[in-house]
């Protein structure tokens, strides 16, 4: 019982910082959850204006252009808005003259008013340009356009396509957020474009100016604010980036509170139940020694056989010490297997687990009869980066390469470095077509630009690919002819000029 007793006191004052700590964990786990919840949100606005910019490039391919035979391109783009859901479709010359509006009959006048900021835009960088809300001149409703810039009757015109603010509006509709939780969508400029409660009262108002000031300071982030009516409110906010809009969540204070008070006075009331307890059962402390001698059995054996093995409360010191310490083993064990197969700066499959990874996909195959499909990429213009910006921003570069590699290529599928800016990946049950599919989407993924520390850097991928059994039945052969393949690809793209490098924060 004295033994006991020692323990409840300082136990008593451990269960109350760990409570205390577990309050403050679950408000971060809780303004962590909303921010995720606002970065997808964010996401689902880049991919709206990401449908209707495909949609767009697809009409701007269309013989019509090549003609030019209007008549024909205004029914195409008629179709597309429906099809798309866009309000409408507008083709504006050099100077900003509507040419084609699909609101409008062809041949009949259009606005002579042109949309300058778009045209700038559009001549500068040569780009897709998506506008801030803004009412339209023939519809006089809330619209949001997105133009490209295409070739039509000889000279640079603009393609735009308009969307409504109900369009926005689904994408928080079909969202199930939680009660009294307030989502807004605002424009580059803090306007409200969609909204999911009140949205009519509210579209085309500027959010509150402490939304307004952490916008302009930066692209994401929590802070305690209070609504125009003097309401308290947690705010989240998160960054669309290809758009540049924002999704700003509201959470009052007050539901804040209510939940993570409620789990603390549940954690305060088991701490109590749970030591009090220790008094009422001090007579079998004995038993605990004993249990908690044999609670060593098993880790000691999981260890001895490599599974995972847990720190845990053996009701001990010195067993929970032993057990700490197995634990610390199994992590070293893990740890030391873990860095035997996977590169220690991108963190994905090193060349040893790529052997071992494609031969046994090349020993399923010969039993199956299936393909298998073998990338071999290189980064071009890697060691001018490195000379010119330095090993750190290389092996940034480095990194996010790995990431865009294994972010878009499926889960059974194997990325891999070989070292240097070399990297390979397995494509299971591929075959040349199929193969042929993957390396034009992973072209176009490397080859898009990098952010590393505010600059702007391109280092595009040249990709060879070896094809089993086609190109050879071992790994060593594929790798051969995939190494070979990427450069003879090599050597063709540096036929081309290649792209400059931007020293411009981007």
């Amino acid at each position: 019982m004295l033994l006991v007793a020692a323990c409840i006191f300082p136990a008593f004052l451990l269960a109350g910082i760990l409570i205390s700590y577990d309050y403050q964990l679950t408000r971060e786990n809780f303004i962590r959850s909303a921010m995720a919840t606002a970065r997808a949100n964010a996401m689902e606005v880049d991919k709206e204006f990401a449908i209707v910019e495909s949609s767009l490039f697809a009409l701007s391919t269309s013989p019509s252009f090549m003609a030019p035979d209007l008549a024909a391109l205004h029914a195409q783009a008629s179709e597309l808005s429906i099809k798309q859901n866009m309000f409408n479709v507008v083709l504006e010359d050099a100077e900003g003259r509507q040419v084609m509006n699909t609101v409008m009959p062809t041949g009949q006048a259009l606005p002579p008013e042109p949309d300058q900021l778009a045209l700038k835009a559009l001549r500068e960088n040569r780009a897709t340009y998506i506008s801030n809300l803004f009412t339209g001149r023939l519809s006089g409703r809330q619209i949001v356009s997105i133009g490209i810039p295409v070739q039509y009757g000889g000279g640079l015109n603009v393609l735009s396509g308009t969307v409504t603010v109900e369009r926005f509006g689904e994408i928080l509709q079909h969202q199930n957020y939680p009660e009294h939780w307030v989502t807004s969508i605002l424009d580059r400029s803090g306007k409200i474009v969609a909204r999911s409660a009140d949205m009519q009262r509210y579209v085309g108002a500027l959010a509150i100016p402490d939304v307004l000031k952490r916008m302009r300071e930066q692209p994401e982030g929590s802070f305690e604010t209070a609504t125009l009516d003097g309401k308290p409110i947690l705010a989240v906010l998160a960054r669309a980036q290809y758009s540049g809009w924002t999704v700003a969540i509201g959470i009052p204070l007050q539901v804040l509170r209510t939940q993570t008070v409620g789990k603390l006075w549940l954690l305060v009331l088991a701490t109590i139940v749970t030591l009090g307890a220790g008094l009422v059962f001090a007579w079998i402390i004995g038993t605990k020694i004993r249990r908690a001698m044999k609670g060593l059995i098993p880790p000691a054996l999981a260890l001895g056989s490599g599974g995972e093995v847990k720190s845990a409360n053996y009701g001990l010191r010195e067993a929970n010490e032993v057990g700490l310490a197995l634990a610390k083993a199994s992590d070293m064990l893990h740890a030391a297997t873990h860095q035997a197969h996977h590169d220690a700066l991108t963190g994905i499959a090193n060349r040893v687990m790529l052997h071992a990874f494609l031969d046994r996909q090349l020993a399923a195959c010969e039993r199956t009869g299936a393909s298998l499909g073998l990338l071999y990429l290189d980064l071009d213009g890697f060691k001018q980066i490195n000379d010119t910006h330095g090993h750190a921003a290389g092996d940034e570069l480095l990194r996010q390469a790995a990431s865009r590699l294994s972010s878009h290529i499926r889960k059974a599928d194997m990325a891999a470095r070989m070292g240097g800016d070399e990297f390979a990946v397995v494509l299971v049950n591929s075959g040349g077509a199929e193969t042929e599919k993957v390396v034009a989407m992973l072209e176009a993924v490397m080859e898009q630009p990098y952010d590393i520390g505010g600059l702007t850097l391109t280092a595009a991928a040249s990709i060879g690919s070896a094809i089993y059994p086609r190109c050879g039945s071992t790994s060593e052969l594929l790798l051969a002819m995939a190494d070979q393949s990427m450069y003879e690809h090599k050597s063709r793209r540096k036929k081309l000029p290649l792209p400059q490098q931007s020293d411009v924060p981007g």
